[in-house]
């Protein structure tokens, strides 16, 4: 993403020359472009992405809003928070031989990164099948790859008209913003170029109707004073100077601004990434994980919720009192399954036990969850995207719900 942003435009010559002059002094020369959005120097000195990094960029027909999430298991909570503020996701996977089984592999980042994005609402997939100079630009890779994918993402529930392969590579920059010069793979390839795909991406249908709701995702201090809010407005719309009450604090603020990428704005709509600048509330009452919300219909604040659970690979059955953490948009709370209230069919979601004993992996089920402090929360069936939350144990992803009921 880091050369797809350069050739676009994003990133100057000189920032780049840092870059490059900068990675090769650690001996990670080849890391040059990841450091466009790595930005810290621990990212640097490991070579990874841990922490979610924001960017803006222009295509043809769209404003995009880059959320370059982590790969590495040890960050999957950053890459929650991430992906369930997405609406459409750029999957992105190593060509190279071995590398690309061990991420398929069951236990692997693929697997476990395409089950995230889907159970938290993304519905649209680009696949960028990277390092492809690694393999010397083989056609029977890109298919190899191309087959072994496809029947998966149909098994998490990806319909194949939304899902686009891209062979290229992020090293050579090649097919990510022009068409492709590497003779080889111009012999076989004549699809669309990496931001072609992002470009033809359908934005879903924003709630703008709906009484507004913002997640925070993060806060920090204004330039001229005071302090500001970041996150997605997830429905409903804000104008400058509005009143906004902040849960679960339940206390009032106002927006003095709203701005887009240093652009200040008088409005903000549901699907936009804004930063509100704030008074009027004290700082200490706001973090990530707080809901600005309209007045009038605030956003539902509880500790325990019914929920309907689709549950993966487990190792321990799921029993009553069962501890989890709760990854919900921004926040990450201990938890625990609190009731199994009853067992559903996974084909049609009748249920087939009520009151069982334990919940085994695979199945589905309605339970009652409690989380150790109030959070803010939606019903599912009101706000889709806010009624989405995952359940981690033991370091890895156990489950993904829906909110039915909220106690």
């Amino acid at each position: 993403m880091g050369h797809l942003l350069y050739d676009i435009g994003n990133v100057s010559q000189r920032n780049m020359h840092k870059f490059e002059r900068d990675s090769k002094k650690l001996g990670k020369g080849s890391f040059m472009y990841a450091w466009v959005l790595d930005e810290t120097p621990e990212e640097r000195n490991r070579g990874i992405t841990m922490d979610v990094a924001f960017n803006n960029f222009e295509t043809t027909h769209r404003t995009v809003t880059l959320l370059d999430a982590p790969g590495h298991k040890d960050f999957i909570p950053n890459m929650i928070t991430g992906a369930a503020q997405a609406d459409v996701a750029v999957l992105v996977v190593d060509s190279t031989r071995g590398e690309f089984e061990t991420g398929f592999e069951a236990g692997g980042q693929t697997r476990e990164h395409t089950m995230l994005i889907r159970s938290l609402g993304v519905t649209e997939l680009a696949v960028a099948v990277n390092k492809m100079d690694n393999v010397g630009w083989d056609e029977g890779r890109f298919k190899d790859i191309k087959t072994k994918m496809s029947s998966f993402l149909k098994q998490v529930g990806f319909k194949e008209n939304d899902v686009k392969f891209v062979p290229c590579s992020g090293l050579t920059g090649e097919n990510l913003v022009k068409g492709p010069a590497e003779p080889t793979l111009k012999s076989w390839y004549s699809g669309p170029t990496l931001v072609e795909v992002i470009d033809n991406f359908q934005p879903p249908e924003r709630p703008i109707d709906k009484p507004f709701r913002l997640c925070v995702s993060d806060v920090f201090k204004g330039i001229s004073g005071g302090f500001c809010a970041a996150g997605k407005i997830e429905a409903g719309f804000i104008k400058s100077g509005d009143k906004v009450l902040v849960m679960p604090a339940g206390e009032q603020a106002v927006a003095k601004g709203i701005s887009v990428d240093e652009r200040p704005l008088s409005y903000g709509f549901a699907g936009d990434h804004v930063m509100l600048q704030l008074s009027g509330v004290d700082v200490n009452n706001i973090s990530s994980g707080s809901m600005l919300c309209s007045l009038d219909k605030p956003v539902k604040v509880t500790s325990r919720f019914e929920a309907r659970l689709v549950i993966f690979n487990l190792s321990v059955p799921i029993t009553k009192g069962f501890p989890v953490i709760l990854h919900y948009q921004s926040l990450s709370e201990q938890a625990c399954v609190k009731k199994l209230v009853s067992q559903l069919s996974r084909s049609t979601g009748e249920v087939i036990k009520k009151k069982p004993r334990c919940l085994n992996k695979n199945s589905s089920a309605v339970v009652e969850i409690e989380v150790n402090r109030p959070i803010c929360i939606e019903l599912y069936n009101e706000f889709k995207d806010l009624g989405r939350f995952m359940l981690r144990s033991g370091g890895s992803t156990i489950a993904a719900g829906l909110v039915t009921n909220i106690k």
